[in-house]
């Protein structure tokens, strides 16, 4: 049975969740840190108040067992998160949302009820920049980015959309994340990289994806989060679509449209992403570029180059020299 929160103003999200959730908070300044309680889980829940009607909450823990939550929020919100890692569940007004590592959603939402469960034993890692729409719109510089603003708005109300990911959009969240800051200097540098992220996915074709499809059962949801399973499973050499749908017991249509409904992407990106992310990794610890390719089943280099420097913004040439660097940096 999920607990319920009622938070009437955006700024009593960070105080009612950290009364849920218990735990030790510091902090002075205005910004405030929740230390999770053991029982729950470990790791941190930060907030950085930035000014009346805008805020930063930066979540890092992982929790014991799964968070089930229904929030009521009797306010207006506009939202830009971003999650590093985690598995994170959203239904609202018959509309459902997966969120996984490496991914950003955006939202406006009016005297929302959402149901959301983070999964237990995953890190979460996510960024949320919380606005009061008026205030995004004050921020606007003459009618070409009020208009603009106007349009993200409307084309985001009352759902949760997803955005593309990008190597200017995780490098700002980086930025953010690693800011050696403080007081009033952080939040104006917080500020300016928030406000950055935002005009990143403010254009109209900037590839947001309405989170809507099929409908789902639970039971097609577990088949589906199977196909998931198997598919990080065996990265080296996924299985097609036809041997995936007979491996969990749905069609081939179902598949396709609901996997893209449930997680936000189709079968082929997951396996490109998740794939690239293995080969970060591996260089990371000191394997080479071929020893990488290989290691995840690719015979043809350029083929791998490719996939790398769309996932990354640059070659794996150039990715392994930087993680060189960083590893022999005092």
């Amino acid at each position: 049975m999920p607990s319920s929160i009622q938070i009437n103003t955006m700024h009593d999200y960070f105080d009612r969740f950290s009364e849920h959730m218990g735990g030790q908070i510091t902090g002075s300044g205005g910004e405030r840190t929740l230390l999770l309680s053991p029982r729950l889980g470990e790791g941190t829940l930060t907030r950085i108040p930035i000014r009346t009607g805008m805020e930063i909450v930066i979540s890092d823990f992982e929790l014991i067992r799964d968070l089930k939550v229904q929030v009521h929020g009797a306010y207006s919100l506009f939202e830009l998160n971003y999650c590093l890692e985690g598995d994170i569940y959203c239904a609202w007004e018959g509309n459902e949302l997966h969120t996984g590592s490496l991914s950003g959603n955006v939202f406006f939402m009016e005297n929302m009820n959402v149901y959301m469960e983070k999964k237990g034993g995953v890190r979460n890692r996510t960024v949320e920049i919380r606005l009061h729409p008026e205030l995004l719109l004050r921020c606007a510089e003459g009618p070409e980015e009020t208009e603009q603003i106007r349009q993200l708005l409307s084309r985001n109300r009352g759902r949760i959309g997803r955005f593309t990911d990008t190597p200017l959009i995780r490098q700002g969240v980086r930025d953010l994340l690693q800011s050696g800051h403080r007081g009033s200097m952080r939040r104006w540098y917080a500020e300016s990289k928030a406000m950055e992220l935002i005009a990143l996915i403010s254009q109209p074709d900037d590839g947001v994806k309405e989170a809507s499809g099929i409908s789902l059962t639970p039971d097609d949801r577990n088949r589906l989060s199977e196909a998931r399973r198997q598919v990080l499973d065996r990265l080296d050499s996924p299985p097609s679509i036809p041997e995936l749908a007979r491996l969990c017991g749905v069609n081939e249509y179902k598949l396709k449209k609901g996997f893209r409904t449930l997680f936000g992407t189709t079968v082929y990106e997951l396996v490109r992403r998740e794939r690239m992310k293995r080969a970060a990794e591996y260089m990371d610890r000191g394997m080479n570029v071929s020893e990488a390719a290989v290691q995840l089943g690719y015979a043809n280099m350029s083929n791998f180059t490719a996939a790398f420097r769309k996932q990354f913004g640059l070659n794996p040439g150039q990715y392994l020299k930087q993680a060189n660097q960083e590893r022999i940096r005092p």
